[in-house]
This record gives structure tokens, C-alpha cells and sequence, in this order.
């Protein structure tokens, strides 16, 4: 019953934690095109961006997977949520490309290795019986959190500039990973 208790726990701050990392990732993410364009980058500049986010991701998520196993997931969401406050902060000082470049090597690191132990630590505290119901509802408070941050992003940005909703979403980040600490793994 105790074990019970704390899984049921475990999934609530996690899906508390994760839902405002999504309200992060919704208030910058559809606007990304338009805060490259505005660097004086071009469509191509975002596609190679894009690419490098997407590349990096994919060959760290390998070494991601296994250590989560070997030394647990909560240290990859921990390490993963502090990086990801301090990158997208980290947009407000770049002011060239190659800059941009770099930081979405890093961004693709921190997020691949942050989703991979998401998916593995939701697997782990969701009851085998229900796994589906319980995934479904988590995914369901994520996509409504990015949905009304997507809807928010834009009003945001058009009245007070990119600037601005990079400031909130580190610090959404940083108020996501301190709930996060609250998580007990096994």
C-alpha cells in the first residue's frame, strides 16, 4: 500500500513538473522561425538550426538510454531541466548564427537525454494495469499546458518581444526541475 502511495505521488509531481515544462516549451517553440528570421537568419539558416537540434539528440539519446538505466532517470530530468533554464537564457546574449548553432547542439543533448528519461521514469511509476489510462491523462495535461502557452506565445511576443518569453520560460524551467526534485525513484 505504501509502494502504492508513493507511485501515485511520484506520478502527480511529475506530471505537475512536466506539464510546466510544456507551458515553457509552448510559449517559445511555434515562434522559433521568427526569432531566427529576426537574427537575420534565413529559412535555410532555420533549417540547418533545425537539423542540428534533431542530430545531436538523436546520437546522444543512445548513451542517454543506457545510463538512465545504470544511474537512474532523475538525475538526467534534474541535469536536463537546470541546462534547458540556462540555454534558453542563454538565446537572449547570442547574436549570431554560429552561436545559434552551438546552442541547439546543446539544446538537443539536454533535450534528448531529458526526454529519454521522461518516457522511461513515466513507464516506471505508472501502474502496469492502467499504464495506458495513466499515459493518456499525462499526455492530455501536457498538450493542454503547451496548447495555452502556444495560444499566450503569440500575444506575448508580438507586445512585449522575444526577449521577454525567453526570461519566463527559464524561469518556468527553473520552477519545473525544483518540483521535479521532489520525485523519489527507486
Amino acid at each position: 500500500m505504501k509502494k502504492e502511495k508513493l507511485r501515485k505521488k511520484n506520478y502527480r509531481i511529475f506530471t505537475l513538473s512536466n506539464s510546466l515544462m510544456a507551458l515553457a516549451v509552448g510559449l517559445f517553440g511555434p515562434f522559433y522561425y521568427i526569432f531566427i528570421n529576426e537574427m537575420g537568419g534565413s529559412i535555410e539558416n532555420f533549417g540547418i538550426a533545425a537539423g542540428l537540434l534533431v542530430l545531436s539528440g538523436a546520437l546522444f539519446s543512445l548513451f542517454a538510454g543506457r545510463f538512465s538505466d545504470k544511474i537512474g532517470r532523475k538525475p538526467f530530468l534534474i541535469i536536463g531541466g537546470f541546462a534547458s533554464a540556462i540555454i534558453v537564457f542563454l538565446y537572449t546574449v547570442i547574436d549570431s548564427l554560429w552561436q545559434l548553432y552551438l546552442l541547439q547542439i546543446f539544446s538537443g543533448i539536454i533535450t534528448s537525454g531529458f526526454e529519454t528519461a521522461e518516457g522511461s521514469y513515466l513507464g516506471d511509476i505508472t501502474n502496469k494495469n492502467k499504464r495506458g489510462a495513466e499515459i493518456g491523462k499525462y499526455d492530455a495535461m501536457i498538450g493542454i499546458f503547451e496548447a495555452a502557452a502556444i495560444f499566450a506565445g503569440g500575444f506575448l511576443a508580438a507586445r512585449f518581444g522575444f526577449e521577454i518569453i525567453f526570461y519566463i520560460v527559464s524561469v518556468i524551467a527553473l520552477i519545473s526541475t525544483l518540483v521535479m526534485l521532489r520525485l523519489k525513484e527507486k
